[in-house]
């Protein structure tokens, strides 16, 4: 299960932790819960990471600290520091690897 983040102040704490995904969401985005969907369910070495989903129509201020232009964003974060931001079209197999070599 994805947790989702509800304030802004949670989003320094949450992103550094050792590996976390954030996935950048919109109420109105219908693509936006199948991304999240297929990033909760399909991912080969996704219990290594913790997951959340952000709201970005709830929290404006991290759309723009954090520069999203377009939903569904996947951003990764290990200790406070962006790995990967993919948008829209995503690379599962990238991100699969990603999480891999970071959780080992």
């Amino acid at each position: 299960m994805i947790k989702v983040i509800e304030k802004y102040n949670e989003i320094q704490e949450i992103i550094n932790k050792d590996l976390v995904m954030v996935i950048a969401k919109s109420h109105t985005c219908s693509s936006c819960n199948t991304i999240a969907n297929i990033m909760d369910n399909n991912m080969n070495h996704f219990d290594k990471i913790e997951k959340f989903n952000i709201f970005v129509d709830d929290i404006d201020q991290f759309r723009g600290e954090y520069l999203i232009f377009s939903v569904p964003t996947v951003l990764i974060f290990s200790e406070g520091k962006e790995l990967l931001r993919q948008s829209r079209y995503f690379d599962y197999a990238k991100i699969d690897r990603l999480i891999e070599m970071f959780s080992s």
